[in-house]
């Protein structure tokens, strides 16, 4: 495993780590499905202590995720090797009201503690707000809170998940130090103008969905279903889903790359060629996918004739033959 930087917190994250939203399990917010089919606790805690064993230090997850159960899981199987490891949780998807967000002081505070006690920890390394709207960004108190908690010694570092690149350009201007931020094969907006901005103002940047929600592994085609509680039936309605797979399959030529096995390595090699990125988080179910994501810290990056590739399929929506 190789390590990374993680902006100015201080901290060295695996560049492979773990994202852990699929093992929480099915959840909805409201009547919208908001968690993943197929999770077995027992897989997710041997998933967990096998990305340990493997050089993994940089679990990410949300008290949003299962309503806590990942967290419950992470301390499960971490728990004793706690200082050994960096954990970044999130706070905002309101777990009383599943309808809304909430990122009032007396809101983070109280969800704070309660993730300290399903984490079994004493402190977060890293405390995200999770998705807030761009008006709550731009008025900025939030981050007082988050401020006042670091000086506690609850939280050592603070940052935010966002759904779009400005979200997170306004949210450097209130001094946070990590983004979270989809980007993938798929979805490259954020090289644009955020990425520059992070390693300007030296923000580090923590990848999530880079398998876009489990496309960019191979395993699905347009004749997909998925199940109604997974959040990916709504997320990947059929018209959508066929025109990822018809992108997806353009990338294809990716696995004549060396060193790569599968398209799941591909797609983390991707996402780890650019130099913002401090870590990318791919989820993992079980021992065999977190084995597979590992490979992709190798040190053997995709080829500059791949990434170029790549890069003009992109520009010209992935219709070039």
């Amino acid at each position: 495993m190789r390590y990374r930087k993680l902006g100015n917190t201080g901290y060295e994250v695996s560049e492979v780590g773990m994202g852990t939203w699929a093992i929480g399990g099915v959840s909805w917010r409201g009547k919208r499905p908001s968690g993943w089919e197929g999770a077995d606790d027992e897989e997710s805690l041997k998933a967990l202590r096998k990305a340990r064993e493997l050089g993994v230090n940089f679990f990410d997850t949300a008290d949003a995720y299962g309503r806590g159960k990942s967290e419950v899981l992470i301390s499960l199987a971490l728990g004793k090797h706690r200082d050994q490891c960096i954990i970044a949780t999130k706070v905002g998807n309101n777990l009383i009201d599943t309808r809304g967000q909430d990122f009032s002081r007396e809101y983070i505070i109280g969800a704070l503690n309660a993730s300290l006690v399903r984490l079994g920890s004493e402190y977060v390394d890293v405390y995200q707000l999770h998705n807030p709207p761009l008006e709550i960004i731009k008025k900025g108190e939030v981050f007082d809170v988050l401020r006042e908690l670091k000086e506690s010694g609850k939280i050592k570092a603070f940052g935010i998940s966002i759904g779009k690149p400005e979200e997170g350009i306004e949210a450097i201007k209130h001094g946070v130090e990590t983004i979270q931020v989809v980007y993938n094969l798929l979805y490259q907006e954020p090289a644009k103008e955020l990425f520059p901005l992070a390693m300007e103002k030296k923000v580090g940047i923590i990848a999530r969905v880079p398998l876009a929600s489990g496309l960019l592994t191979g395993k699905y085609n347009e004749n997909t279903v998925f199940p109604k509680s997974d959040h990916r039936s709504v997320s990947y309605p059929p018209e959508r889903l066929k025109k990822e797979i018809k992108k997806v399959r353009k990338l294809e030529f990716l696995l004549e790359e060396e060193g790569v096995e599968s398209m799941a390595q591909a797609a983390l090699k991707f996402v780890l060629s650019h130099k913002a990125v401090s870590t990318v988080i791919p989820g993992a179910k079980n021992e065999r996918q977190v084995m597979e994501n590992v490979k992709a810290s190798d040190g053997k990056p995709l080829s500059p004739q791949a990434l170029q590739k790549i890069q003009d399929l992109y520009q010209n929506n992935f219709y070039l033959d």
